[in-house]
């Protein structure tokens, strides 16, 4: 194998390296430092891609490769950040079994809806121009969001109290693990031109970017991913309805 075919299997690692380090960051009380560890997982995982294609080096190893990092970066990183969140949460106590909470253990439900939609994924010929429920990426950098949030001064009145509520948390990974197993149609963030009128909603959510982080900072990452949602069922649903 050539030298630049094993360009994007490195970047993938790195993925995955960042993936690691952010759950050794929770379990060294660095969720924040954790998080961006998360993000830098995103950026490796957007590049392997990008250098993938453009130096034409696509690989059975590669897509294989890409699927373990992400389970590890965007699957068990973030089930490890619910995990401490829901066990430092005040009332995470009510629930406990010979005085252990049970409710934190629950966040491994998202590792297991993890690996399920990458599986999926990589067995569905179907899913290059669209997905079909939400994507692993998505779903680490939404939890990653959450320790930033709480870090921050909040523009959200109550907003950090929600994320202090345990079964709150609870409920939020369970739908976002739904989300990740669900048939959902999603749109898929690549572009094949330019044109408005086939990529109308993506040039949506690309524009709402910098609107929601200079208004709203880090709570503009949950706000963009349900508007992501929001903008893939409009745009799926009305194509299924002129075909």
């Amino acid at each position: 194998m050539k030298f630049k075919d094993q360009i994007p299997n490195f970047i993938t690692l790195l993925n995955l390296t960042s993936g690691s380090f952010a759950i050794i960051m929770v379990f060294s009380g660095e969720m924040v430092l954790a998080s961006w560890f998360i993000i830098l997982a995103a950026v490796f995982d957007f590049f392997d891609g990008f250098t993938a294609r453009l130096l034409h080096a696509k690989s059975e190893i590669g897509a294989q490769l890409d699927s373990l990092a992400d389970v590890i970066s965007f699957g068990l990183a973030p089930a490890v950040i619910m995990y401490q969140l829901i066990l430092q949460s005040p009332d995470v106590s009510v629930v406990n079994i010979g005085g252990v909470p049970v409710l934190p253990f629950v966040s491994l439900v998202m590792v297991a809806a993890g690996a399920y939609r990458l599986a999926r994924f990589n067995t569905d010929p179907g899913q290059s121009d669209e997905f079909k429920g939400l994507p692993i990426p998505a779903n680490g950098l939404f939890v990653a969001a959450l320790p930033l949030i709480m870090n921050q001064n909040n523009e959200i009145a109550g907003l950090n109290s929600i994320l202090n509520n345990s079964y709150l948390l609870v409920a939020l990974m369970l739908f976002l693990s739904w989300l990740m197993v669900s048939s959902l149609p999603m749109i898929a963030l690549k572009f094949k031109n330019l044109n408005w009128h086939d990529n109308a909603y993506r040039f949506i959510l690309i524009a709402a970017i910098p609107v929601l982080f200079v208004l709203f900072r880090f709570s503009a990452v949950p706000m963009l991913i349900f508007l992501y949602i929001i903008l893939s069922v409009i745009s799926l649903s009305l194509k299924n309805k002129n075909s």
